[in-house]
């Protein structure tokens, strides 16, 4: 699907990704969690600086358009009320194409598990993930948690 054929399908939605949102919802749904207020961690793919604004918008941490709030507030900081990437994100650790996903598993995992070393987040037992391909298409979302 090309980007503009996502843009003119979402141009009446309050997502520019709305599938990206259905993806992180319906995380939320199967995990039986309402929504980010009942998560500890986030780690997402951060490609692009962007990429990590729509993140935070597309878990509903904060309404669309808003992102720069919760970066201004200290809300998803290390230690912040939710802290996105604590990992280092793939901006800080890399891009392994087709293994992010993956990678990302394997963090919310040692979030869950307290077994995430220098960047264990405190009391961390429930992490959502969102990992994204060819700029919206593919959008796989989990909640990891014990």
């Amino acid at each position: 699907m090309l980007m503009k054929t996502k843009l003119v399908d979402s141009a009446s939605d309050d997502y520019v990704l709305p599938w990206t949102r259905k993806a992180i919802t319906d995380a939320y749904r199967r995990a039986g969690i309402a929504g980010p207020e009942q998560l500890d961690v986030i780690e997402t793919h951060d490609c692009f600086s962007v990429t990590e604004y729509m993140a935070i918008e597309h878990f509903g941490v904060t309404a669309p358009g808003e992102a720069w709030k919760a970066i201004e507030q200290g809300v998803i900081a290390f230690d912040g009320r939710l802290p996105v990437n604590p990992s280092g994100g793939l901006i800080g650790m890399g891009h392994p194409v087709g293994a992010t996903g993956v990678r990302m598993m394997l963090d919310a995992s040692k979030q869950v598990t307290g077994n995430a070393g220098d960047y264990q987040v405190e009391g961390a037992a429930t992490v959502g993930t969102f990992n994204v391909g060819g700029s919206g298409t593919t959008n796989c979302a989990f909640v990891v948690g014990v």
